[in-house]
């Protein structure tokens, strides 16, 4: 090695990075109304334990219960929303962390 520390690209191309985007977001908005209706691992050991019913008092603070989008009338169409906008809060802080790690190594 000549001294240098090897620099790490993931891509240069934008036009990779809007597809990809274009993907999640068109996965987490149509494939989120058929997500399994049955419970997942948390909610699974809540009502085996029998402390389900609890979770009311939580709920009402959350911005999504229920993964779903309060005030639309379609089922399909709340859940579609509350993935897109999950996927991009979690896309948006993915990058503000990245962009923050970079900015210290600069």
């Amino acid at each position: 090695m000549n001294g240098r520390r090897p620099e790490y690209k993931v891509t240069g191309s934008r036009r990779k990075w809007a597809v990809l985007a274009v993907l999640t977001l068109a996965a987490a908005g149509l494939a989120s109304p058929w997500a399994s209706g049955h419970p997942d691992g948390l909610e699974r050991v809540a009502e085996d334990l029998g402390f389900l019913g609890r979770e009311a008092a939580v709920h009402s603070l959350s911005p999504m219960p229920g993964y779903e989008v309060a005030g639309i009338p379609w089922e399909a169409v709340r859940t579609g929303l509350a993935g897109l906008i999950g996927a991009v809060v979690m896309a948006v802080l993915l990058w503000t962390a990245l962009r923050a790690l970079a900015g210290k190594r600069r």
